[in-house]
């Protein structure tokens, strides 16, 4: 059977039950669609590096500190591509790990992109600051750190010969981006799974870097 007379058997079957085939229009289609319910995306609540460490939290935020505005009482926070605006109450909202000169305004002490955790109510769809921790520099003791001259010696001796292990502990994908020449990657959330890999003989070297003091 032909195609057409396919077609032709099928327009004559349906003009006798009663009904008529009609094609769909572009027009319709896109009317319908915009008819329909959109379902709402999830909005980040926390930035895809801050998950290597953390989890979510009901009411908190963790992302990148943009900027303040004292006049209006609101704070910018970046999560990723997304962007949080947050009202705030000057003299209930606490900062924590933050050396500010001036007291009254210690958020103005918050540098553009320094990591942060922000603790929120909501309240007629809009969010309230109550808290902001800025992520803290980590303290290592004088006489643990390199300098980066005696880390480029290292590695222009190699492993073998320098007798060291050189440690990326940054999340994978920071790792593949790029990497210091010598060095593995153990992620630090995924340190207890990669034992093995560190040095049976326990006076070897081991050299640690990250992304920087935070």
């Amino acid at each position: 059977m032909s195609l057409t007379r396919f077609s032709s058997m099928t327009f004559t079957f349906a003009m006798a039950v009663g009904f008529t085939i009609l094609p769909i229009s572009p027009a319709f289609a896109q009317e319908k669609a915009a008819s329909s319910p959109a379902i709402p995306l999830a909005r980040p609540t926390m930035a895809k590096i801050c998950s290597n460490c953390h989890t979510p939290e009901q009411g908190n935020l963790r992302g990148y500190f943009e900027s303040v505005a004292y006049k209006t009482q609101s704070i910018q926070i970046r999560i990723d591509d997304a962007v949080e605006i947050l009202r705030f109450d000057k003299t209930a909202l606490k900062v924590q790990n933050v050396l500010a000169d001036n007291t009254d305004e210690p958020l103005r002490s918050i540098k553009n992109g320094k990591e942060v955790r922000v603790q929120y109510t909501e309240k007629d769809g809009k969010k309230f600051a109550t808290l902001v921790v800025a992520k803290p520099a980590i303290k290592v003791a004088p006489e643990k750190l390199l300098k980066t001259e005696e880390v480029e010696k290292l590695v222009a001796a190699g492993p073998e010969n320098g007798k060291y292990l050189l440690i990326d502990c940054r999340p994978a994908p920071k790792f593949m981006e790029g990497a210091i020449p010598t060095a593995i990657n153990i992620p630090f959330p995924a340190f207890d799974k990669n034992i093995d890999k560190l040095p049976k003989d326990k006076n070897a070297l081991i050299v640690y870097y990250c992304a920087g003091a935070t």
